[in-house]
């Protein structure tokens, strides 16, 4: 019987978790489409990788893990900051949603990423 209760508790997590996810990225999904003015391609290779990173992500901080491996160098997020100007201005509005939302602040790295796989899943369509 104890078994089952924990097993019940447990799923009950699991569902308020994945809820929780689930609605932050489909507010990060609209953040991107309103910036862009255009509907992602949800059957794209790149926009499925995109989630993938953004579930890694939202996982990491509701369970409050932190990375195992070296940080970037801050000098690239700048590189992309120049480069990708409209994907990290779109990474600086999820971070403020995220902030706002969660309380969550967004490091460099967490931008970094963010920032590329913004352009990727935007750039690849808009040609």
């Amino acid at each position: 019987m104890t078994y089952h209760l924990v097993n019940a508790k447990s799923d009950v997590a699991q569902v308020q978790e994945t809820i929780q996810i689930t609605n932050l990225i489909n507010g990060i999904i609209d953040i991107i489409q309103l910036q862009y003015s255009m509907q992602l391609d949800t059957s794209s290779f790149n926009y499925s990788r995109f989630i993938s990173h953004l579930r890694i992500l939202l996982v990491r901080f509701l369970r409050n893990k932190h990375r195992d491996e070296a940080p970037l160098d801050p000098a690239m997020l700048g590189f992309m900051k120049i480069k990708y100007s409209k994907a990290y201005e779109t990474a600086d509005r999820i971070a403020i949603y995220l902030q706002a939302k969660m309380n969550w602040t967004l490091d460099t790295d967490d931008k970094f990423y963010l920032v590329l796989h913004i352009w990727r899943v935007t750039s690849r369509q808009e040609n």
